[in-house]
């Protein structure tokens, strides 16, 4: 019995040894800077917990951070925006300039084939009801323009001046039911004279039965009347037909000027009846 209960003694003893060492050693362990399972065990408690209560300080700070992100983006892209329209209002001026010069050097061309000289004039209003088709223009007689002078565009004839007013002046447009031009067929010099029909068409008058028209010739002003020169285009065959036994053909033509498109046009600063063209 004895025995037993000194084997116990010593179990105990032993354990109790064992228990004071590891406490030792956990201490010396910590004291150096180390860890131990208890730390370990206590870290995995507690965790959880630090990371829970930090979770809603990180999540405003990351909304901060994007609000920031995204005022940042919102001026950037104004600044894009803005760079954007400008570059667009750029582009939109030089292709007006690029508009504007190939019209003016299209009206050098023109001016230097004539002897008289020539007024650029810019156009300032219009009528084009079917009563009558006119422009007005921001020259007159100060500027040395009379009734009846010639009004060309690069591609023809436009019309002539109706009435000269102190600062400005009304054309008469050769789409205008009052007017009516002397022409050629370029290609068989065919003579007829157009007149208006409506107003982007018009038609040939006094054709022959039997002259030689066709589709897309072109008509210019033969000199005749005393107002327009000799070989300007006036406008484009569409359509021939001959009814019958008549005498003149049924002739349709396009006027080579668009009209709805002027923005400049040139007076011929000669007296009617005096050719200015070479």
């Amino acid at each position: 019995m004895l025995q037993i209960l000194q084997e116990r003694r010593n179990a105990t003893l032993l354990t109790a040894l064992f228990l004071i060492c590891f406490t030792l050693m956990s201490l010396s362990a910590r004291w150096r800077g180390g860890t131990t399972v208890f730390d370990e065990m206590a870290l995995s408690l507690t965790g959880p917990l630090i990371e829970a209560a930090a979770a809603p300080k990180r999540w405003t700070g990351n909304i901060w951070s994007s609000y920031v992100a995204l005022r940042g983006l919102s001026k950037e892209n104004k600044r894009l925006v803005n760079e954007v329209a400008a570059l667009r209002g750029a582009s939109v001026k030089a292709q007006e300039l690029q508009s504007q010069v190939e019209r003016l050097e299209g009206f050098l061309r023109v001016a230097k084939s004539a002897k008289g000289e020539i007024l650029l004039a810019r156009i300032v209003g219009r009528n084009q009801s079917p009563f009558g088709r006119t422009l007005i223009i921001d020259q007159g007689k100060t500027n040395g323009i009379l009734r009846n002078m010639a009004v060309i565009h690069q591609n023809g004839i436009v019309g002539r001046v109706f009435r000269a007013g102190h600062s400005v002046s009304q054309i008469l447009l050769i789409t205008d039911t009052r007017s009516s031009v002397d022409i050629l067929v370029q290609r068989s010099r065919a003579q007829g004279v157009f007149s208006s029909s409506s107003e982007k068409q018009g038609e040939v008058r006094y054709m022959p039965a039997d002259a030689d028209v066709k589709n897309n010739d072109l008509l210019v002003s033969s000199g005749f009347g005393g107002i327009f020169p000799k070989g300007l285009p006036v406008a484009r065959v569409v359509a021939t037909s001959i009814n019958g036994k008549r005498l003149f053909k049924n002739i349709l033509a396009t006027p080579s000027v668009d009209f709805n498109k002027l923005e400049e046009v040139m007076v011929m600063l000669v007296p009617p009846k005096e050719s200015p063209w070479r």
